[in-house]
């Protein structure tokens, strides 16, 4: 188990984590969101678990029942909303295997929604 602030290893006799637990390094909370292995931004409530409560803040300790530590430390799950929307408005059609990514049609650029 792995701090999501300071990345440091934990060491947890019996791999629980209490509501107001923090981490012996960098005393940040470790009952939170980032720490879970439900955590995914995109999905309903960034969490993969269906119907859970909202989480105003992902870096502060909660009483969710649903969390569960993640195990090691995972590629970087820390994009934010707007860098996921950013990149979907940048390249909407990624998944369309016509789309050319070279061709510049103004028609479909954001600088064409203001021009006259």
């Amino acid at each position: 188990m792995y701090c999501h602030k300071c990345k440091k290893k934990l060491d947890l006799p019996n791999k629980k984590i209490g509501f107001k637990e923090t981490c012996f390094f960098c005393e940040v909370d470790l009952h939170v969101c980032k720490n879970c292995r439900f955590y995914l931004i995109g999905k309903p409530n960034d969490c993969l678990v269906p119907n859970t409560e909202y989480v105003s803040d992902r870096e502060k300790n909660n009483f969710c029942e649903e969390f569960s530590f993640k195990d090691g430390l995972e590629e970087d799950n820390s994009k934010s909303k707007k860098d996921i929307a950013k990149k979907l408005f940048e390249n909407p059609d990624s998944d369309d295997p016509d789309h050319d990514p070279d061709q510049n049609d103004s028609d479909n650029g954001f600088d064409s929604l203001f021009k006259d």
